[in-house]
């Protein structure tokens, strides 16, 4: 058997494995940011909460911000980071 059959799946493996890691520290795109801010609004609010309550900015310190208006008059907001992660969270506010 020659060497390189022997190394060819462990090379494929390491290059698949490049290719994922590269895949998965992608910074996430906006529409997934706010869905993400917008599913932990509507774990903390509950009933009455809709995703199309949440509307979000740029941040000069982070991604962006989410802001997401309850019917009842309170306001959630999110300062977001380039992969979903919630740098400073405030809420609710009349």
């Amino acid at each position: 058997m020659r060497r390189w059959a022997i190394f060819a799946p462990l090379a494929a493996l390491i290059v698949l494995t490049g290719y994922l890691g590269l895949r998965l520290g992608q910074p996430l795109g906006d529409t997934e940011i706010i869905e993400r801010a917008a599913a932990r609004y509507l774990a903390e609010v509950g009933d009455g909460a809709a995703r199309t309550d949440c509307a979000a900015t740029a941040h000069p310190q982070a991604r962006m911000i989410v802001v997401c208006h309850h019917a009842d008059g309170r306001t959630f907001s999110y300062v977001m980071g380039d992969r979903g992660e919630v740098f400073e969270r405030s809420g609710p506010q009349a």
